[in-house]
């Protein structure tokens, strides 16, 4: 009687706890065994684009692909290597020679947009010209789960012949979730919680591209 009080008082414990982990712990890590590099844009004396009240693209590019690089280890199970963790410059060559001496599974590169015309905003996410079909089919992906995250305007997913997608040896996208020089997304921008959830819609996408079902 006392063992079987025991047994069944150990097993509320372990229901318990399985009750009140969180789901990601929960489910084998979709992104297990990959690596990726998650590169943010600009650094340094390069602030890239600016908006209204100073905020710069360079640090909210740094703060989302620190977001990205946690969720994708944390929740995906994934390894991952970022360009830069700090406020420092990189040459576009540099970025992609540390994908590629990694070896890395996937490249991401985080910016955000910038026009003269202030009311401007949108989302758009790139792969290279060559029309490499797994480049591609990650940025579809990954452009459809930022705009329903962002809700803003879907500008599309392009191609472009940009440096660090035409230097990288792997699948690589660049994505520009939303305009800092629009007023409202730049104060959007300052917000850590938006932040997080367009890392997050980045995340949903590469899983939808190649988390295992």
């Amino acid at each position: 009687m006392g063992q079987a009080v025991k047994l069944s008082t150990v097993l509320g414990i372990l229901l318990t706890l399985l009750a009140t982990m969180p789901t990601a712990v929960l489910a084998a890590a979709p992104l297990a065994g990959k690596k990726f590099v998650v590169d943010a844009g600009h650094g340094g004396w390069d602030p890239g684009a600016k908006g209204p009240t100073g905020l710069t693209e360079k640090s909210v590019n740094l703060r989302v692909a620190t977001s990205l690089r946690n969720i994708l280890t944390e929740y995906g199970g994934a390894t991952v290597k970022l360009t830069r963790t700090d406020d420092r410059f990189l040459t576009l060559k540099q970025r992609a020679q540390i994908a590629n001496n990694w070896g890395a599974d996937r490249f991401i590169s985080i910016h955000h947009n910038g026009s003269t015309n202030k009311w401007a905003n949108g989302t758009e996410v790139y792969s290279h010209t060559r029309n490499n079909k797994t480049s591609n089919d990650l940025r579809n992906k990954v452009q459809a789960r930022l705009v329903k995250t962002t809700k803003l305007p879907n500008f599309g997913a392009k191609t472009a012949n940009f440096a660090v997608l035409r230097q990288t040896w792997m699948p690589a996208i660049l994505t520009e979730a939303s305009f800092i020089t629009n007023p409202y997304e730049e104060a959007r921008l300052k917000n850590p919680e938006y932040v997080w959830r367009q890392a997050y819609a980045i995340y949903q996408g590469i899983v939808d591209h190649m988390g295992k079902k």
